[in-house]
């Protein structure tokens, strides 16, 4: 009898046992999984934007890699205690045309502004005899590091800043650069240059594009 009492309270002591380290263990994991809700929610609380219809997703996912907070409303853009607002010479939704020639190469970039970070463009490269060397067209869209400051383009009036607009494609890439305001003429600059991880295609570099002007 008190060998089978004995045997009793052993089995009773090992699922003792058993439940305390499943309780446990039970509570870490749940511990674990409301930290990485936390931790994800709070991620997801560093950036608010009022209208995303206004940013391209490409754009606000260039934004993740910041640590200040940062708030898109309306036309500009909050990153910590800096305010800067979006580039908005270009009208949106009217069509504007840059030309130049060079070399008796004639370059026409038209873009139109469709919201604040998003640019349609055509491009046509043509020979004195109106041929075509080169033809390019899509969307670009504007760094999600235009905040820091502008880039340096320079022409034979002077230098000037730029915003610089990006269609990154999976074996190409293209970059339109609009002037900030417009020159002494009243002639807003640009330029644009492409590449691909092809180096046997023709590509176009900022040396060998002109300074193009709006008509």
């Amino acid at each position: 009898m008190r060998q089978t009492t004995y045997i009793l309270t052993f089995a009773l002591g090992l699922l003792s046992c058993n439940n305390q380290t499943t309780n446990k263990y039970g509570d870490n994991t749940n511990i674990n999984s409301l930290q990485t809700v936390v931790s994800a929610d709070k991620q997801k609380q560093d950036i608010y934007i009022k209208d995303k219809s206004q940013y391209d997703q490409t754009f606000i996912d260039g934004l993740s890699d910041y640590d200040e907070p940062i708030k898109l409303i309306d036309n500009y853009i909050l990153v910590g205690k800096d305010t800067t607002y979006f580039p908005e010479d270009l009208s949106i939704n009217i069509a504007t045309t840059f030309k130049a020639t060079k070399d008796n190469n004639k370059f026409v970039l038209t873009v139109t502004r469709t919201n604040l970070t998003n640019l349609t463009y055509n491009f046509q490269l043509t020979d004195k005899d109106n041929i075509s060397i080169d033809t390019k067209s899509g969307k670009a869209i504007l760094g999600s590091t235009f905040f820091l400051g502008p880039e340096g383009d320079n022409d034979i009036e002077g230098d000037y800043g730029s915003q610089e607009y990006r269609d990154n494609g999976k074996d190409s890439w293209l970059s339109i650069r609009i002037e900030i305001g417009k020159a002494d003429d009243s002639k807003q600059r640009a330029k644009i240059q492409y590449g691909f991880s092809d180096k046997t295609k023709k590509s176009l570099d900022l040396n060998e594009c002109p300074t193009l002007r709006s008509e």
